[in-house]
């Protein structure tokens, strides 16, 4: 008896140090039970409109494609208490709808368990990893340790480009070679919390720059210095990752009962016009002023800084396999033709290039464009100030891979792979 005693309690002690080193992914996070996801296309103007207005004026329904143009497919998450008043504001309109997650949570739970189960697996579960989804913590251990051990001839510098509302510092990492007089290019990755997929590829892109894993990074980097910001969002990535997967703002509190401002709404440019809502709880909020939150002031400073010596920039989104460039609005905000860039020609040259690079690397199919015309008119956005104030010559903003913003961990390889792809024919593709 005593035996077995002791026994059962080394076992309670082993179950109980398990939990105490390794708690389940999903544990104390925000439910999604019964949320759906529909999908919709519109096919008359005031079809769009009506989407177009619930999208800025309705702050219960999360739209995950928004409506641009006639024909294009929109998505949208919908609690289960206000999916019937959505449902017939649909049906008012004439638009058919179909239900593509019956259950966001089914989706959510079955990460968390691959998460989990990646873990379990690990001798190392809370270190960095190129193919799985990380902490702040863990990304800011890997560019620390990245910085002190890149290869020779290169030169890699941690820097904090500013700090965010809750006082994290966000932090990039340059790569370069001593002596040079290059041109260079800047990334930025997950400006809206919840694009994980954005994270993993750019850490990705970092480790092969840095490392110079192949001939293409070993070209590129003898050519040009590369400035990365892995996570711009720094606060609302830390709350997906222990509240709310599927944050999207920063953390500032707005209003009386609202958090959050959409960084990629907040730039001064063309600030709070097409696309940005003016409600505190919308998921596009666009701040109570231009460049009004501490990210937003960190990144525009950074870009202007750099400006005058890089070749491009990209900021990474997610999802829909879309790569594109300014502008995001309309001529004079009326909601009716897309502004160009006056070197539109030349920005489309290159995204066809880089598009095709990527679509070669797993037979997908991309579109590549002005912002505005292949998915919606939008305002205050990173790339249009890029281009628009800190006078960078190619600026975009890819859509990467996913049928949603929780892409499987599988995925992050694919995800990584193509993108690389693209961003090596762009950097062959432009005019220096």
């Amino acid at each position: 008896n005593q035996s077995i005693t002791m026994i059962v309690g080394i076992l309670l002690l082993v179950v109980g140090l398990a939990g105490a080193f390794q708690e389940p992914s999903a544990l104390n996070k925000k439910r999604y039970d019964g949320y759906k996801l529909y999908s919709t296309v519109p096919t008359a103007k005031s079809q769009l409109d009506m989407l177009h207005n619930m999208m800025l004026n309705n702050v219960h329904v999360d739209f995950w494609k928004e409506p641009s143009h006639l024909r294009r497919k929109v998505e949208f998450l919908v609690a289960p208490q206000h999916q019937i008043v959505v449902a017939t504001e649909l049906r008012k309109a004439g638009l058919e709808f179909n239900v593509k997650v019956e259950d966001m949570q089914t989706q959510l739970t079955a990460m968390y368990e691959d998460m989990d189960r990646h873990r379990a697996g690990s001798p190392t579960p809370h270190i960095f990893g190129l193919n799985k989804y990380n902490t702040l913590d863990e990304i800011n251990q890997f560019l620390s340790d990245t910085a002190a051990n890149c290869v020779a001839p290169l030169s890699c510098e941690l820097y904090s480009i500013g700090s965010s509302y809750e006082g994290r510092p966000i932090n990039a990492i340059r790569i370069y070679q001593e002596g040079s007089d290059r041109k260079g290019f800047y990334i930025e990755a997950t400006t809206h919390a919840r694009e994980w997929i954005t994270t993993s590829t750019i850490t990705n892109i970092i480790n092969t720059l840095a490392f110079r894993t192949d001939a293409d990074a070993v070209r590129l980097t003898d050519d040009f210095d590369w400035y990365l910001v892995p996570v711009v969002n720094v606060d609302g990535y830390v709350y997906t990752d222990t509240n709310d997967r599927l944050w999207r703002k920063n953390r500032n509190p707005v209003g009386e009962a609202c958090v959050g401002v959409d960084i990629n709404r907040n730039y001064n440019w063309a600030w709070g016009e097409d696309g940005a809502s003016h409600i505190p709880c919308g998921e596009t909020y666009c701040g109570p002023s231009a460049g009004s939150e501490s990210e937003t002031q960190a990144v525009s400073a950074e870009l202007v800084r750099l400006g005058p010596t890089l070749a491009g920039m990209v900021t990474l989104h997610s999802y829909g396999n879309m790569w594109m460039f300014p502008f995001g609005n309309t001529v004079n905000y009326t909601g009716e033709v897309c502004e160009r860039a006056a070197d539109h020609d030349e920005l489309m040259r290159v995204a066809d290039i880089t598009v095709t690079a990527i679509e070669q690397t797993y037979n997908t199919q991309w579109d590549a464009g002005n912002s505005c015309e292949v998915i919606y008119a939008t305002s205050g956005g990173t790339n249009d100030y890029a281009k628009g104030v800190a006078g960078i010559a190619y600026t975009y903003v890819p859509e990467l891979r996913g049928e949603s913003f929780i892409v499987p961990m599988e995925q992050i390889p694919e995800a990584y792979r193509e993108t690389w792809n693209g961003i090596i024919a762009m950097a062959g593709a432009v005019v220096v």
